[in-house]
């Protein structure tokens, strides 16, 4: 079985990504691969890097969200969508903590309709985004409910206020207002006025057997952060595609890429010497909650 549309993701913007086979050694044909890089939302920069991007014929780029060691990313994701016609556009990633369910889908669904349905919503748990502003990765209950929520508004969907979550800090609920006709449930009401696009893709982020599952339950693909032992990399796509099974759904529509830091060079040690940060920082996802989840090898236990 091949991978279906399987989202290959370069961490060196500018930089070449290899295909992902899987077990049965054969490897996914040209059509149904996407190659992405990485991309980053200082100002003045995104406009023409994603134009090069679409220039050297990649599928797309995923924009860095962190909002303080770089630009908005929705903004730059707006500069990259106006700037091309072809290149899909990404958060890569965003996460279920500095904004609202209903903020950010209100925010991808915009991006969605003004690029002619090229963009994804790429998510994850969080990493520099919360570390500097002094939290740790969001709770995985946290990340559900988010994740949840997040799809029923990207569907168009009614959704449920939910008070328990939101009202912090001393927020009060609408009802305590007294308004005639105020709203009883939450949507993205300006999604009728619009041409329609198609449904905005949730891509998640994940590293560990517990996100890979909620992924699968939840999101319309992964992007595997495992590195590129094939060992490892086979595990975490049975598990997704398992998960997704038992849940009721088709494992087959379940769109799986990974991230592969790579860099290409006629100097293999400058190469190297180039990837070391960006490999050690993926290694440090697959071990930062005290454990490892999927097969190790001997050679890469510590």
């Amino acid at each position: 079985m091949k991978l279906p549309a399987s989202k290959l993701n370069s961490e060196i913007p500018g930089q070449e990504s290899s295909s992902l086979g899987d077990s049965t050694d054969v490897p996914p044909s040209p059509g149904d691969v996407e190659y992405w890089t990485s991309s980053y939302a200082t100002p003045g920069f995104a406009a023409g890097y994603a134009a090069t991007l679409e220039a050297e014929g990649w599928s797309g780029t995923g924009i860095v969200d962190s909002q303080c060691t770089s630009g908005d990313t929705v903004v730059a994701a707006t500069l990259a969508t106006v700037a091309t016609s072809r290149l899909r556009i990404g958060t890569s990633v965003t996460n279920s903590v500095t904004r609202h369910p209903a903020v950010l889908a209100s925010a991808a669904a915009a991006l969605q309709a003004e690029s002619g349905g090229r963009f994804v919503l790429g998510i994850g748990r969080g990493d520099s985004a919360l570390a500097h502003i002094g939290l740790a990765p969001a709770p995985l209950a946290q990340f559900e409910r988010f994740l949840e929520r997040l799809q029923m508004y990207l569907a168009g969907d009614d959704v449920p206020f939910d008070l328990d979550t939101d009202m912090v800090g001393g927020l009060r609920s609408v009802e305590s207002l007294g308004m005639t006709g105020a709203p009883e449930v939450s949507r993205l009401r300006w999604l009728g006025v619009v041409p329609p696009q198609p449904k905005v893709p949730v891509d998640v982020a994940a590293t560990g057997p517990k996100m890979i599952g909620i992924a699968a339950r939840l999101a319309d693909a992964i992007t595997l952060g495992v590195g590129v032992d094939r060992d490892r990399v086979a595990w975490a796509i049975d598990l997704a595609r398992r998960t997704r099974e038992a849940a009721g759904s088709d494992p087959s529509k379940l769109l799986i890429g990974a991230y592969v830091p790579l860099m290409v060079d006629d100097d293999r040690d400058a190469a190297r010497e180039a990837l070391r940060g960006h490999v050690g920082s993926y290694a440090r996802f697959s071990v930062m909650q005290k454990g490892s989840g999927g097969p190790v090898a001997q050679s890469q236990s510590a």
